[in-house]
C-alpha cells in the first residue's frame, strides 16, 4: 500500500513539473497597443472645386499638412494660411506608437463613440460639412468652407471620445460647438495650430 502511494505521489510531481515546464517553454504574446494611443496627428488640406453637387477633385491643388506631436502642436512657429472663397478637404490622419498608420480608422469603426469638433474660427469665417463612409459623421474627412477673411487665430481640433449614448444628440450644426464638454466623454485629441484667413491667393510659404 505505501508503495502504491509512493509511486502515486511521484507520477503527480512528474506531471505537475512538465505542464509547468510546458507553459513557461512558450512565448507570451506581445501585448497589444491600443489603436487609440496616437504618438502623431497630420491634418489635411487639399483645395477642391465646389459645386452644388459636391466636391470635385482640382488637377493641381493646393495641400497644405500640419502634423502634431503627442502634445498636440505644431512645430514651433508654424502658420497655416488659408484662402477665402476656397473649400478645402479636410482630412485627419494619425500613427500610434508602435509607428503603425492609419490608427483613425479605430475612431471610425466606433463612431457611436467618436466625434471630431473644429473650433477657434470667428464666426461666419469657416463652414464645415461632414464627410466620412457611410454616413458616419466623425469628422476624419469633411469639407471646410473658407468664408471670409480673418485675422489670425487658433484653430482647435477636438477629437472626443464621446460616452456611451452620447452620440445621439450631436447633430451637423454641432461642429463648431464651444460647449463641445456637454457631450460627456474625455479628448483623443486636443491639436492647436495658428492660422490666418486671406482674400485670394496669396505669397510665400505654409508652414
Amino acid at each position: 500500500m505505501k508503495h502504491s502511494l509512493r509511486t502515486l505521489s511521484i507520477a503527480l510531481l512528474s506531471l505537475g513539473f512538465l505542464a509547468f515546464a510546458t507553459s513557461c517553454s512558450k512565448d507570451d504574446p506581445e501585448p497589444e497597443i491600443p489603436q487609440e494611443e496616437i504618438k502623431s496627428a497630420t491634418l489635411t488640406f487639399t483645395e477642391v472645386e465646389w459645386h452644388d453637387d459636391g466636391a470635385h477633385d482640382l488637377e493641381n491643388p493646393e495641400i497644405i499638412n500640419v502634423t502634431f506631436d503627442e502634445s498636440g502642436l505644431p512645430p514651433v512657429g508654424t502658420h497655416l494660411h488659408l484662402d477665402a472663397g476656397k473649400t478645402y478637404r479636410l482630412t485627419l490622419s494619425t500613427t500610434d506608437f508602435a509607428g503603425r498608420e492609419g490608427a483613425e480608422q479605430e475612431f471610425l469603426d466606433e463612431s457611436d463613440i467618436h466625434q471630431l469638433f473644429f473650433l477657434g474660427a470667428p464666426a461666419g469665417v469657416f463652414d464645415y460639412q461632414y464627410a466620412d463612409p457611410d454616413n458616419k459623421q466623425v469628422g476624419v474627412t469633411g469639407y471646410l468652407h473658407v468664408l471670409k477673411p480673418s485675422d489670425s487665430f487658433v484653430f482647435n481640433v477636438i477629437l472626443r471620445h464621446l460616452n456611451k449614448g452620447v452620440k445621439a444628440n450631436i447633430t451637423a450644426d454641432d461642429w463648431n460647438n464651444p460647449n463641445y464638454l456637454q457631450f460627456s466623454g474625455a479628448n483623443d485629441l486636443d491639436l492647436k495650430v495658428e492660422v490666418h484667413v486671406v482674400d485670394g491667393d496669396h505669397d510665400g510659404d505654409d508652414h
